[in-house]
């Protein structure tokens, strides 16, 4: 072979192997869209089963990236996921440990770290991490309010806050540098009323097994159309902001997640809303797209928790995150670049809540959900062979539950939580026994250990003398 033969081989290749490299390597770091619905729990959507749901954006979502199986919201309530979102931490540490709570957290958040590395930013929608309603009021990282791209309002129609969204992407993805917005609607939340057009077509929907008969049974026979509806149209929305990153021409270069703060009992065990660690309450859809470095297709079964997500999308956009957050980063798993998880479990804490303060403690393995109050073990399910929890183990299988408790215990004094953590701001009084949330959500099955308030509960408390911060409602 000659010398210019042998030249213009190696040119070629070296050509060749450039122009792969250019189109599967991304020329800056990746665009982060984040879509928050809000009580959406996985149950309820096509790619997870739901035979019920018309989510088809969603599901050809999932296909073409990453589904979690076991997302966990780590506590599940509106104020709390985005606490733990935005800064990584867990409640105890953050201080948003029920709604309506002042968020103080003790690392940069998020949206600070991914500003710092010269990401543009936008918030638009549903925000509940104190007021933002003036531009004094801290936002992490993301515009200042009544800004146009840092709009935190409670505006119940997906429609305009979608409007928003779509504006920016066009806008900030003809410019050089990288962005990140966040865009997060209050459906599928109660109250379950979409208009008639997206409510009409679920009045046949099949009950979940675990909804007891009675008045679980008739209240989610009346709430379950409305929420369905509710669910296909976000589906709707988000089909919006697939197209206008395709219209945009940086689908490829945009990691796009779905996901939600928390699920919805409706009926399902004979309770009500979030605050819970079964299934229907703690376990959220997490989908997640990135042509540029996640297979279409994968499906991961590993736990992964709330404080998780920031580092894990740091990691995915190679961005350095603050090295004292309570999250892993999962970016390594999500890429295939390691079949091992940081961690096989989520830890879970619930303090205000049904169960009188101070609340509950959990964690959730792939097969397994362990919970107890501060007296006793309270619930221990197989989901590998019971998903829908019908069977609680504790009391019939003593040797596991001691096992799983040693376990809980174990991760309390890792994380630095224990029984005495409270606070003394948010919607706290309004959880204690016989209180109005309480009251408000009853189905008529009990409570676990309902009791009158004690001196402890009340943690030496005046009513009515508390901080409480703006958005302390469940909205």
């Amino acid at each position: 072979m000659s010398q210019k033969l042998c030249l213009a081989l190696v040119c070629g290749l070296t050509a060749f192997s450039t122009s792969i490299a250019a189109e599967s390597m991304p020329l800056k770091r990746p665009n982060v869209l984040y879509v928050i619905a809000d009580m959406e729990r996985a149950f309820s959507m096509g790619c997870y089963g739901d035979e019920n749901a018309r989510t088809p954006t969603l599901d050809k979502l999932a296909s073409q990236g990453l589904r979690l199986d076991a997302c966990i919201s780590t506590t599940p309530v509106c104020c709390p996921y985005r606490a733990s979102l935005m800064s990584g931490q867990f409640a105890h540490h953050n201080g948003m440990m029920s709604n309506g709570c002042q968020f103080k957290p003790t690392v940069k958040c998020l949206g600070e770290t991914f500003k710092a590395a010269g990401y543009e930013m936008g918030y638009v929608g549903k925000w509940h991490l104190g007021r933002a309603n003036t531009k004094s009021d801290p936002t992490y990282g993301f515009p200042p309010p009544s800004t146009e791209y840092g709009i935190y309002h409670f505006e119940r129609n997906p429609a305009p806050t979608t409007d928003v969204a779509l504006r920016f992407i066009h806008e900030k993805s003809k410019g050089n540098a990288p962005w990140m917005l966040f865009v997060s609607w209050i459906w599928p939340h109660a109250p379950y009323n979409p208009p008639a057009e997206l409510k009409k077509d679920f009045n046949q929907v099949r009950l979940p097994p675990n909804v007891p008969a009675g008045l679980p049974r008739k209240f989610a026979e009346r709430a379950l159309p409305g929420y369905y509806g509710m669910i296909e149209g976000v589906d709707r929305q988000c089909a919006r902001l697939l197209q206008a990153l395709d219209e945009a021409g940086v689908a490829k270069d945009t990691i796009v997640v779905f996901s939600s703060d928390h699920g919805d009992m409706i009926g399902s065990q004979g309770y009500k809303a979030k605050r819970w660690p079964y299934e229907e309450s703690a376990r959220v859809p997490f989908l997640m797209r990135y042509p540029r470095a996640i297979s279409a297709g994968r499906v991961l079964a590993d736990p992964f928790g709330t404080p998780d997500i920031y580092p894990t999308l740091a990691g995915l956009a190679q961005v350095k995150a603050p090295e004292n957050l309570d999250g892993e980063d999962f970016s390594a798993l999500f890429t295939g670049k390691t079949q091992a998880a940081p961690r096989d479990y989520v830890y879970m804490e619930m303090p205000y809540a049904y169960v009188p303060w101070p609340g509950w403690r959990a964690f959730r393995t792939r097969d397994h959900m362990y919970a107890r109050t501060s007296e006793r073990p309270w619930l221990l399910y197989d989901l590998g062979n019971d998903r829908w929890e019908t069977n609680n183990l504790v009391g019939t299988n003593p040797g596991e539950v001691k096992e799983y408790d040693l376990r809980l215990a174990g991760m309390m004094k890792k994380y630095g939580d224990s029984w005495s953590a409270e606070t003394d701001t948010g919607d706290v009084e309004l959880w204690l026994p016989g209180g109005p949330k309480q009251q408000s959500q009853n189905l008529g099955v009990p409570y676990p250990g309902e009791q009158k308030p004690t001196a402890v509960q009340l943690g030496g408390r005046k009513k009515g003398k508390k901080k409480r911060a703006a958005g302390a409602d469940d909205e």
